[in-house]
């Protein structure tokens, strides 16, 4: 399967794609669950208390940059992986670009820094905590440190995994991770406090890494012609294309992506976004991080499940098609995924906003968790969901810029993170001071937007064979769609009588999803959006394949 490979029927492609991302949405799905009865035990524990602002800055600042190392490290070895799979070559350490190699040893001296100065970095990443908030901040900070060198590892791993198309191990870890959790929140926290949630943080980080190495290893392990054994076996399988798309417009040593400092460009604007967004929460009033934890935690786990589940499964494949030889394809593929993502995000986050009241009451309202806390976090979640919106479409972009070939991809997205940031921080110092918490949030969704603008016009620049007008058309007829389910789904939060009782919410809540999956779905069929006709197609092939199978 080397040199060039016959490419695949557009329609089978996005059937394996819609296929993987069912995959890693449903084990996602298992997740949400036990996330979602973490954050309950939390909030039943300790309300919006500065004890969670401590612990939340400290996940943040130490989970978070984990994180960001995962997906910094999977930009940089993932074209190498991927191009290696398809073409059958054998998969070694050696092989992974020594840049690598740097990353674990800046790892390992950073976590030294923060396990011995702790509160430096809690000085630098929330300047509004002082006393006893910020003691406990750096004692939980220091113990979870040492999850940033594992987090190197583990995203070499799930690199392998995810190029091989292996989603239910890559992800299932993280069910198991959640479940130790879950189990620590409800048994140890009232004996030992808040410390053992980092702890917990912790072990289950080294338990998970362990778990994708025992899921790697045989992959790693194999001979060249069993990899191309078995990537012959899922093109039969799946119906789609996994060879390297190298050939006389795209040499192999150049498809192998943006590079290193592209990739910490590219991760370090995301981080740096939700870091701003904490550091300016920290000199709000006590609760401020924790309801904006909240908000940004439910849009990661509700909107951001069909998000991260595309991300997951479009990263590889999205790489495949930027290196195809042919840029006009490249384009086509950048412009498909973009939609997709965009078309598929949009109801789920509008159906997000406008039932965040009921389903943060649903949720958290219980204990400590009183009116005041439901209001903020209500008001950020709605927040965190609109940006969702413009964060998927970006998504695409930057990632198609880091893995195009063609040109050097780092003057591109520094253009983006430096615009992004500038424009965050802008937004950020105009509603944060009025607003607090919620003005937060929604300075984040604002900035997002301009920042989706300004990448699209860095792609419009670079990809010259991107056709902007058929796309902001395509654009124009999922908002309108989004906006007519929107209409009807407020319309029913006006109109329905109030919601007393935690079943009564949790009925309303799913009639509004209903109304809007329903008024969005029509609107997409009366205006013709293209995704939609695709989805009925893939639906009916797999239907029509049953059918064939039941007869036989």
């Amino acid at each position: 399967m080397s040199g060039t490979a016959t490419p695949t029927p557009r329609r089978e492609a996005t059937a394996t794609l819609v296929r993987s991302t069912v995959v890693v949405a449903a084990i996602r799905g298992i997740d949400i669950g036990l996330s979602f009865l973490v954050s309950v035990l939390l909030a039943n524990r300790f309300g919006t208390s500065g004890q969670l602002d401590a612990f939340f800055l400290a996940r943040r600042t130490t989970v978070g940059f984990a994180d960001a190392i995962r997906k910094l490290v999977g930009h940089i070895v993932m074209p190498s992986v991927v191009s290696k799979i398809d073409r059958g070559e054998h998969l070694s350490i050696h092989g992974l670009p020594r840049r690598v190699y740097v990353f674990v040893i800046l790892f390992v001296l950073l976590t030294l820094a923060g396990t011995l100065v702790p509160s430096a970095l809690v000085s630098a990443f929330a300047p509004g905590f002082t006393g006893e908030r910020h003691d406990l901040t750096a004692r939980m900070m220091a113990i979870m440190m040492p999850l940033l060198p594992v987090a190197v590892i583990g995203s070499l791993l799930v690199a392998v995994l995810q190029a091989n198309r292996r989603y239910w191990l890559s992800e299932g870890t993280n069910i198991v991770q959640r479940a130790i959790l879950v189990f620590v929140l409800a048994v140890a926290i009232p004996p030992l406090g808040i410390i053992a949630g980092a702890w917990t943080m912790l072990v289950s980080g080294i338990v998970g890494t362990a778990i994708l190495f025992v899921g790697a290893w045989p992959i790693v392990r194999r001979r060249p012609e069993s990899l191309l054994a078995s990537q012959s076996g899922d093109d039969t399988e799946d119906g789609s294309q996994v060879g390297a798309q190298t050939g006389t417009g795209v040499s192999p040593a150049a498809a192998l992506g943006g590079g290193v400092a592209a990739a910490i460009v590219l991760n370090a604007y995301f981080q740096a976004c939700s870091l701003l967004d904490f550091a300016v929460a920290s000199t709000a009033p006590a609760g401020g991080v924790a309801a904006l934890e909240y908000g940004a935690r439910l849009v990661s786990l509700v909107p951001g499940l069909l998000m991260s589940s595309l991300n997951t499964v479009l990263q590889p494949e999205l790489v495949r098609a930027m290196q195809h030889p042919d840029p006009a394809e490249a384009s086509t593929g950048l412009a498909r995924f973009q939609r997709i993502a965009f078309f598929a995000q949009m109801p789920v986050s509008i159906g997000m906003m406008i039932g965040a009241q009921l389903m943060v009451t649903i949720l958290f309202g219980h204990g400590a968790f009183d009116a005041h806390s439901i209001a903020l976090a209500t008001g950020t979640t709605a927040g965190y969901a609109a940006a969702a919106i413009f964060l998927a479409p970006m998504g695409a972009i930057t990632l198609a810029i880091y893995a195009d070939p063609r040109a050097p991809s780092l003057r591109d997205l520094l253009v983006i993170a430096i615009g992004g940031l500038a424009i965050r921080g802008l937004m950020l110092a105009f509603a944060a001071p009025a607003y607090g918490a919620v003005g937060i949030a929604w300075a984040a969704a604002v900035s997002t937007l301009l920042a989706f603008a300004l990448a699209q016009f860095v792609a419009t620049r670079r990809f010259r064979e991107f056709d902007m007008i058929v796309q902001l058309v395509d654009f124009a007829r999922t908002a309108l769609c989004g906006a007519v389910a929107a209409a009807g789904a407020y319309s029913l939060w006006i109109f329905a009588p109030a919601a007393e009782t935690t079943f009564a919410r949790l009925l309303l809540l799913i009639a509004i999803g209903g109304v809007v999956v329903a008024l969005y779905i029509g609107a997409a069929i009366l205006l013709h959006v293209p995704e939609l006709a695709k989805a009925r197609a893939i639906l009916g092939g797999i239907a029509a394949r049953k059918f064939r199978r039941r007869a036989a």
